[in-house]
């Protein structure tokens, strides 16, 4: 499957590999050659990088990468140290999430070797959307996942329903129908894992729904010199057949299936952790990222689990899912630029990225790859939807997030009062920035 996948893989990736490796495309005004060592920091397992830097480094020729992993949990940290003490990396590879909030560090990969439109026709637009600016492209991207609805064609048939929902709403009219309890109020069957802070990838959620009702959280911004700025828009009312608050309609459809007094109540958090009872025929759907569909097969062989893309707002001219990416990037501190580039360049390029998402569970985030021959069609339409964010502060983003429906779930707050904290809460992150 893979061999033939790889075959998709479009000329221009192709070209534009073979040309970095010669030098032939310029990094910056001039031409130059690429040597020595080039110092890579990752989130990646070294145990499997490790391979593919064996396989890079002879083509090189010369220069060479060395990789050294970094939980993502410490990566900020570790990275500051490193630089403090001026023995820093030149590259760092990882979650778009984790690129972002080094944005500051990065030297952008020149436009004189990567244009706007040719960045564009290059990789997915997701990744336009997250990495690329006025002065080049942040980061290139070697690895994408579309956010996914797994759901069990067991449970499904069993209680008579015969396709997926393909909308939000359809999602809300099957759940009570799959979800069983018993005596005392206990799930015994669960439609949905939804609702709950404890949701995986609860954040995610939310904001691909805000996505599909055609707003960003933060928008990127130059003023007149030429700066970024990046402005909190969680929340501003869109007018679409009345006025929508796509952030608070968002959350409000998410706590429904967490509240015990709405039909749609499936889960909670006390629930337990969602992939295992999912495995566990427990849970009929639930949302994740595409490379999780063979593992959650293989830990349950036996049940039939299914992919289908994540449900749509009804009446929307959209169709948006969220994302899973990594990036590779060089910073502005390295002690061999040209080298960095080049080599930031190969692994986004079609030979590399590929065996790179392969680590991650994702596919190469090249536009050509969506028509990749034996691709799930669910990942070719869901890799060129996908949307992700300018999410500097995922930690703090995150647990504000889980604060927001913990505080409603708990009638701390309304859903208004919860979500203008979240709002507030984020713009006093990036109100200081530039």
């Amino acid at each position: 499957m893979l061999s033939k996948i790889l075959l998709g893989v479009g000329l221009f990736a192709t070209v534009f590999a073979v040309l970095i490796f010669s030098g032939k495309i310029p990094l910056g005004n001039k031409q130059a050659t690429a040597q020595g060592e080039v110092i890579l920091w990752g989130t990646f397992p070294e145990s499997q990088m490790n391979a593919i830097v064996q396989d890079f480094n002879p083509k090189a020729k010369t220069y060479r990468v060395t990789y050294r992993e970094i939980p993502v949990n410490v990566f900020d940290q570790k990275l500051l140290e490193a630089l403090a003490n001026g023995n820093g990396p030149d590259l760092i590879m990882g979650p778009y999430e984790t690129i972002l909030g080094q944005s500051s560090r990065i030297y952008p990969f020149p436009l004189t070797s990567l244009s706007e439109k040719g960045f564009k026709d290059t990789y997915v637009d997701g990744a336009a959307g997250v990495f690329f600016g006025l002065y080049g492209a942040t980061a290139l991207p070697v690895s994408i996942e579309p956010m996914v609805l797994f759901y069990n064609r067991t449970l499904f048939s069993k209680h008579g329903i015969i396709n997926p929902p393909q909308y939000w709403d359809e999602l809300s009219t099957i759940v009570p129908t799959l979800t069983l309890m018993n005596n005392n109020g206990q799930f015994v069957e669960s439609g949905v894992a939804l609702g709950a802070p404890n949701t995986p990838y609860m954040k995610d959620i939310l904001m691909a729904i805000v996505a599909q009702l055609g707003q960003v959280p933060v928008l990127k911004q130059y003023d007149g010199t030429g700066v970024p700025y990046l402005t909190v828009i969680a929340n501003q009312t869109i007018t679409t057949d009345g006025d929508i608050l796509p952030l608070s309609s968002a959350v409000r459809f998410f706590a429904q299936f967490a509240d015990p007094t709405q039909k749609t109540y499936s889960w909670n958090q006390f629930s337990g952790d969602a992939d295992k009872l999912f495995v566990a025929e427990k849970v009929a759907m639930y949302i994740g990222y595409s490379g999780e569909l063979e593992t959650l097969r293989a830990r349950n062989p036996r049940a039939e689990i299914e992919m289908t893309s994540l449900p749509q707002t009804r009446n929307y001219n959209t169709f948006a899912t969220g994302m899973r990416m990594y990036g590779v990037a060089t910073l502005k501190t390295s002690k061999n630029l040209t080298a960095a580039l080049m080599t930031e360049a190969q692994f986004a390029g079609g030979e590399f990225s590929p065996k790179l998402a392969a680590i991650v569970g994702g596919v190469p985030a090249l536009r050509s790859f969506a028509a990749a021959p034996g691709l799930s069609p669910v990942i070719s339409k869901g890799m060129l939807v996908a949307r992700g964010w300018q999410d500097k502060f995922s930690k703090q983003s995150t647990d504000y997030a889980s604060t927001m429906i913990s505080d409603i779930l708990n009638n701390r707050q309304t859903v208004t009062d919860a979500v203008n904290t979240f709002v507030s809460r984020l713009q006093d992150l990036y109100s200081p920035l530039k």
